[in-house]
């Protein structure tokens, strides 16, 4: 029956109604049927023949695009795996600590890497190879050849395959590289070596034609990997007409001459765009062309056979073969109304056009369903099986799942093992195999593949069963998915955190038996983190603390914060990179904790402090030992150093009063022979009476001082007690000083506010006195000393600063002990007895009062406070020796002592000597050298420089004259000292005229 959109009888009718058949012999139309039946099917045979040939033509083109495709989709697979594989490795541990040595060791204690790998490497950014897994560490390697994929890769950021390279041992290999990130930049390049050899590999399960190939070449269009004659093709270069027929474009197809071949090829490429390789299958183009040539021929040829053989057994059959013809040809006698037009070869001719259309539409689709599924077959990743038949003896396996289960070349899977929970799964348990033989669907179940190395799978399994058109099982599909890396994973986190929580316990056992704790401080935000041992060391629980540095002080002792903050601020200002430091602490309802404290520091570029690191140990016990025993030592050495002091005390306060009395009993003795010289009206004889009457009072001041202080330590003295104004005695002392001149070279201030006391008047102004003399001696002249008197709530406080020498720690504490006094030059201006301040102190408190003394150190000055309970307020001329008279010579005296330097020179001139004196060392020395005088006498204790280092320096400059030293110490040390430094004579003071007037002479 003639299909429905192609029935012409209409057509035909209308065109039988306007063209009408001529009559002829039945061998004519016989003929003519022949000739016209034949020649259109010899025309369309030959048609037919062209489009099958150029349709096996597409058919080609299509395949070996699908299977350049589908090849290069292994490829780039590989890749991507390679690329994924060393992604991971790049962030390790050691790797990211740029421990190149341990990730070294890290990568060569791994079982096995990619089966593609030859060997993996890693590359600095000057392209120098750090390593290579199939070399020792430290071994001298070469540069990496491709240097530009390496320039990319610092440029981008990104993966990079290299090209055909020669790599270690002058081998070709191709290497994929991904960069390693160390802190956000890129610090090397991972790479892997891929021989082409394991490209090899990848072509095993890619079917081509006989003669035909598959090819990998890379961006640079050399070849890598090539199925036949790979020896002769690798490394060459894909010819130039061939590269600039692909250009940029991704995929095609291409008659052409490759190298080294003089036959023509059908090759099909594909790229790669993650490495801008490609990948080729060619087959010859020879046998194809051939087999065209040979259809068109034969069907050529047909035709015209077919006409021929036509024409003749026309002329033979006509006669026979009309009748049936005509009755074939309309259906019967009955359906032949007209003339006969022979029109069954055309109906015929377009019944089979049609159907061959509609068989061909359904191969098609047919086919493109059979290449999708070879494809996803093929290329998945999860490992597919098929079941073809319901016993299982037909299996087919896709590449993943025969790499899972080491499948042979001859199909046949080796000896294994495959557990289900420890227990071995008979083949008819196994999830495939079951699915087919009961028709049951099993999934999510985990197996172990156990092979015969030792290697071991774990698996989840999926089967399905396949069911015929009885709806009995067939057969089955499987799918196997490999997480044994996954689960490795899974168990090494579990290992990592059992050994974590194993090494935790371990710390907090380690801290709490060590009162040990450990710390993190963040200066920015400043946060601290504590471990458990920190809180039972301060006597709180860890959710008590702030975690701030302002919530750390508040722990620690008021009296220590301020030494632990300047300690880590100098750290930090000085950027060391440890400190060390020690302080107190008060946990609640417990005694004081000592904790010792040891971190290190850590800082940006730019030198800003990061982090503090550190370790808190409980030191209390140990500080509590140093503590104690250096107290014990600083008992044992105080009780030495006051033995020796009391012994040096007696010595020196002897050598002082001998001294002491020697200056003013010399003054008043040169005084004495002045106004011996002189009558009673003369100015000299005044001031010499003045003299004595000065230097009289200063002994009877010593004499008193010594007498009260024997009264006062035997406890003999009796106070006479009546309301007193402090401010009023003290200004009536302040007047006397000024008065007696000895306020005229420092600068005095008083505030002095009405203050009663119930005292003995002569005692206070006696303690006032010594005050105020102790500052005037220790303050050098041009200082300031200040007397105050104010009250201090129910005290009375008389306060004497001075600007002058102060004291130290060791003379602050012993300051008020009889005969201690400050350090002393040897000029002693200072003078005393080292009794003053004694006196002070027992008089003070035999007044029910108490005295202090406060310094900040040398230089800094002193103050000495007394403090006394309040009371409501209440309404002789000396005979003149006969002088002695001697030859006039000029005289230079060196003295600091005014009174004694006055009366030497008084007694000198009166003798007729021309005399010149000076204060100082310093000076007189120069007076010595420019006056070159007939004798100088010169005092062994001067300022600016000494009795000894003016004579030597005299002594220098060739002086001749005489030289006498002047001194309040006699002992034949003390001559034999001056001597030595170049004095002629030793005389001690005071000086006798007599023995003076007797050296005079002999110059």
């Amino acid at each position: 029956m003639p299909h429905p959109s192609l029935n012409l009888r209409p057509l035909l009718s209308k065109f039988h109604g306007l063209f009408h058949w001529p009559l002829a012999s039945l061998r004519g139309y016989f003929t003519a049927v022949i000739i016209v039946a034949t020649v259109p099917m010899s025309g369309l045979a030959c048609y037919l023949v062209v489009q099958e040939t150029l349709a096996g033509n597409q058919a080609l083109e299509d395949s070996l695009l699908r299977t350049a495709s589908t090849f290069a989709l292994t490829v780039e697979r590989e890749m991507v795996s390679s690329i994924d594989a060393l992604a991971i490795l790049s962030y390790s541990d050691s790797l990211q600590r740029d421990d190149v040595a341990g990730f070294f060791a890290t990568l060569t204690a791994l079982p096995k890497m990619r089966s593609t790998w030859s060997s993996a490497y890693l590359v600095d950014l000057n392209g120098d190879v750090v390593f290579n897994t199939k070399q020792p560490l430290g071994k001298p390697l070469e540069k990496i050849s491709d240097r530009q994929a390496l320039e990319r890769l610092v440029k981008t950021g990104e993966p990079e395959v290299t090209s055909l390279i020669v790599g270690p041992n002058g081998q070709r290999v191709t290497g994929v590289l991904v960069p390693v990130f160390v802190q956000g930049h890129v610090k090397y390049a991972l790479g892997a070596w891929i021989t082409p050899a394991n490209w090899q590999k990848l072509m095993t399960g890619v079917t081509v034609a006989p003669g035909g190939f598959v090819s990998i070449f890379d961006s640079r269009f050399q070849i890598i990997a090539r199925s036949l004659e790979p020896e002769r093709f690798i490394g060459q270069k894909i010819p130039d007409a061939a590269q600039g027929v692909m250009g940029d474009r991704v995929a095609g197809i291409q008659r052409a001459q490759l190298a080294d071949e003089t036959a023509d090829v059908y090759v099909a490429w594909k790229r790669i765009p993650i490495s801008g390789w490609g990948v080729g299958v060619g087959v010859p183009a020879a046998p194809i062309d051939r087999n065209h040539a040979q259809s068109i021929a034969t069907a050529l040829g047909a035709g015209m056979l077919s006409l021929m053989a036509g024409l003749a057994l026309a002329m033979l059959v006509a006669r026979r073969v009309t009748i049936p013809l005509q009755q074939l040809a309309i259906g019967g006698p009955q359906a032949v109304h007209q003339p006969s037009e022979v029109r069954e070869l055309a109906l015929l001719q377009s019944a089979l056009r049609v159907l061959e259309l509609q068989r061909e539409l359904a191969r098609e689709r047919l086919q493109a369903k059979a290449d999708e599924f070879e494809t996803l077959f093929q290329s998945s990743p999860i490992g597919l099986a098929i079941a073809q038949d319901k016993e299982g003896r037909s299996v087919l396996r896709n590449p993943a799942l025969a790499a899972m289960f080491n499948e042979g070349n001859d199909g046949q899977l080796p000896p294994h093992q495959v557990l289900k929970d420890g227990q071995e799964l008979l083949a008819d348990e196994q999830p495939l195999k079951h699915a087919a033989l009961t028709g049951t669907k099993t999934s999510d179940i985990e197996l172990d593949v156990v092979h015969q190395d030792g290697r071991t799978l774990r698996l989840i399994a999926h089967a399905v069963p396949l069911y015929d058109h009885a709806g009995q099982p067939r057969g089955a599909i499987g799918a196997y998915t490999d997480i044994t890396e996954r689960k490795q994973a899974e168990q090494a986190l579990v290992t990592a955190e059992r050994r974590l929580r194993e090494s935790q316990h371990m710390v907090e056992l380690a801290q709490a038996a060590g009162h040990v704790g450990f710390f993190d401080y963040e200066f920015v935000p400043d946060r601290t983190t504590w471990t458990s041992g920190m809180a039972p060391l301060f006597g709180i629980n860890v959710a008590e603390f702030e975690g701030t540095w302002e919530g750390w002080l508040k722990l620690i002792d008021e009296k220590d914060r301020q030494q632990v903050q300047d300690v880590l601020t100098q750290a930090t200002r000085d950027r060391e990179e440890q400190a060390v430091f020690e302080f107190r602490t008060c946990p609640p309802d417990q005694s004081v904790r000592w904790l010792s404290g040891r971190v290190v520091l850590k800082y940006d570029d730019t030198g800003r402090p990061l982090h503090m690191i550190g370790v808190m140990v409980d030191a209390t016990q140990q500080k509590s030992v140093e503590l104690a025993r250096a107290e014990f030592v600083a008992r044992e050495q105080a009780a030495r150093v006051e033995a020796e002091n009391a012994n040096r005390a007696k010595d020196e306060f002897l050598a002082m009063l001998g001294h002491e009395l020697r200056n003013p009993l010399g003054a008043i003795a040169a005084a004495s022979e002045v106004l011996n010289r002189l009558g009673s009206e003369n100015p000299a004889a005044m001031s010499a009476r003045q003299i004595i009457t000065r230097q009289t009072r200063h002994l009877a001041r010593l004499m008193d001082d010594l007498l009260d202080v024997a009264r006062v330590i035997t406890g003999k003295i009796m106070l006479t007690r009546h309301p007193l104004d402090l401010a009023q005695a003290t200004q009536r002392l302040v007047n006397t000083l000024e008065v007696s001149g000895m306020l005229k070279a420092h600068t005095l201030q008083t505030e002095l506010e009405e203050v009663w006391v119930q005292a003995d008047g002569t005692r206070i102004e006696q303690i006032i006195y010594n005050l105020m003399t102790n500052a005037l001696k220790y303050t050098p002249d041009g200082g300031r000393v200040k007397a105050t008197v104010r009250k201090e709530g129910e005290m009375g406080v008389l306060e004497v600063a001075d600007s002058g020498v102060g004291m130290t720690e060791p003379l602050l504490s012993r300051v008020f002990d009889l005969f201690v006094q400050g350090d002393r030059s040897l000029d002693r201006r200072q003078g005393g007895l080292g009794i003053g301040l004694t006196l002070v102190r027992r008089l003070t408190e035999l007044h029910g009062g108490s005295v202090a003394a406060r310094s900040d150190g040398h230089q800094q000055g002193s103050t000495f406070i007394v403090r006394f309970p309040l009371v409501p307020r209440e309404g002789t001329a000396l005979p003149s020796p006969e002088a002695v008279k001697a030859s006039a010579k000029t005289v230079v005296v060196v003295e600091d002592n005014e009174d004694v330097r006055e009366a030497l020179q008084v007694l000198l001139t009166l003798a007729g000597h021309t005399v010149s004196t000076a204060e100082d060392g310093l000076t007189g020395a120069q007076l010595v050298i420019d006056s070159r005088p007939d004798i100088a006498l010169i005092d062994i204790g001067l300022p600016k420089l000494n009795g000894y280092e003016a004579a030597q320096r005299i002594r220098q400059t060739g002086f001749k004259g005489q030289l006498v030293a002047l001194s309040g110490y006699g002992q034949p040390k003390d001559v034999a000292q001056a001597l030595e430094a170049g004095f002629d004579a030793h005389l001690v003071k005071p000086v006798d005229p007599a023995q003076l007037e007797q050296l005079m002479n002999k110059v």
